[in-house]
């Protein structure tokens, strides 16, 4: 079992309310707020350990707290880089590891002792917003834009629809499916 604990917060949005409103063709104040939900709705549902890319858009910290190691630990992000790993073996001291690199994935391995906690600090995302790979912001855009359009999630036209969405075509190449 292990929890993940974000130390530190991404330190920009991956879309700027004056990006949103650009291509919302808005230029007044009075929706911001609209907006800006729009803005961080979108973000939830990509980003982080509950977002659907199973990814970090924005460069942010976390910890991973494992109660046991058992064998090779995989980070749940993909492109992450280590800060520190801490594995304790049964008198309290620190036990050495190796990182090991596999197809994009992360792992780290304990030289001895598994079955003790360990505690592992690590980077992961893209880096800042300018550099989130462009198929995803588009299609963040238009999410924020279909959203500010549709403001129901249903269509009202001679029969009732769903409304369509061409967000997955952009996002498939970054999403990592979950085992």
């Amino acid at each position: 079992m292990f929890t993940l604990t974000r130390i530190t917060a991404p330190a920009a949005v991956p879309i700027t309310l004056a990006e949103a409103k650009a291509q919302l063709r808005v230029d007044h104040d009075d929706e911001d707020l609209l907006i800006q939900h729009s803005i961080d709705a979108a973000t939830a549902w990509l980003d982080g350990p509950a977002g659907i890319l199973g990814r970090c858009l924005v460069t942010q910290n976390w910890q991973m707290g494992l109660d046991a190691v058992t064998g090779p630990i995989l980070l749940p992000f993909p492109d992450s880089e280590i800060d520190s790993a801490v594995f304790t073996d049964a008198a309290g001291g620190d036990l050495d590891y190796r990182i090991d690199r596999r197809d994009q994935r992360l792992l780290l391995r304990p030289l001895a002792g598994f079955g003790r906690p360990a505690a592992i600090t690590f980077t992961a995302g893209y880096g800042a917003p300018a550099e989130i790979p462009a198929a995803i912001r588009q299609a963040m855009l238009l999410l924020i834009a279909h959203w500010y359009e549709n403001r129901a999630a249903v269509s009202l036209g001679t029969s009732p629809s769903a409304l369509p969405m061409a967000v997955d075509a952009l996002l498939a190449p970054y999403r990592r499916i979950r085992l």
